[in-house]
């Protein structure tokens, strides 16, 4: 039996974590390793899943068109299926994004 291995200590992103990310990214347009260094022990591949999927989400603006869009789409295409939702809403309109929006709808 070989002995197991320490577990890895979750560490969790902080609301300042998550307000430098979103500057590094958008307003200094820094690459993902760039933006790693600002970060120690977090990957750039974390980094780039955090925001694309939890904090570039809520920055989208949506439109009563867009909702519509996004309402007809989950119609169309089925709720789990969000690339291609996201597709049929419109440019700028990530799945992550789309599905936040339609647990609003």
């Amino acid at each position: 039996m070989s002995p197991k291995s320490p577990k890895r200590e979750i560490k969790r992103f902080t609301t300042e974590d998550d307000q430098r990310l979103v500057d590094l990214k958008e307003n200094k347009s820094m690459s993902w390793k760039q933006i790693a260094e600002f970060f120690p022990g977090r990957s750039a591949g974390s980094l780039q899943v955090r925001y694309c999927t939890k904090l570039r989400a809520k920055t989208t603006q949506w439109t009563k068109e867009a909702d519509l869009r996004l309402s007809n789409a989950i119609r169309d295409y089925e709720r789990d299926r969000w690339r291609v939702i996201s597709a049929a809403v419109g440019t700028g309109f990530s799945p992550a994004a789309c599905r936040e929006r339609a647990k609003d709808l």
